[in-house]
């Protein structure tokens, strides 16, 4: 069986080379929310071989 990875996911951004904080494969998964106050975003980061989270959303 093969394992989804964040790479497959539409929240994948990868980091730009020439950014401060590039590396190889390293990305921010960045997911929108909303609450009373209005709409918001969380970023974190991770790795394009990184085994999907609960926020997974597959590539279209």
């Amino acid at each position: 069986m093969e394992t989804t990875t964040c790479k497959q996911c539409t929240n994948f951004f990868p980091v730009p080379p020439g950014a401060d904080d590039y590396e190889a494969g390293k990305a921010d998964c960045v997911r929108q929310k909303e609450d009373e106050k209005g709409k918001y975003w969380l970023s974190k980061p991770v790795f394009e071989n990184s085994t999907q989270c609960e926020a997974f959303c597959a590539k279209r």
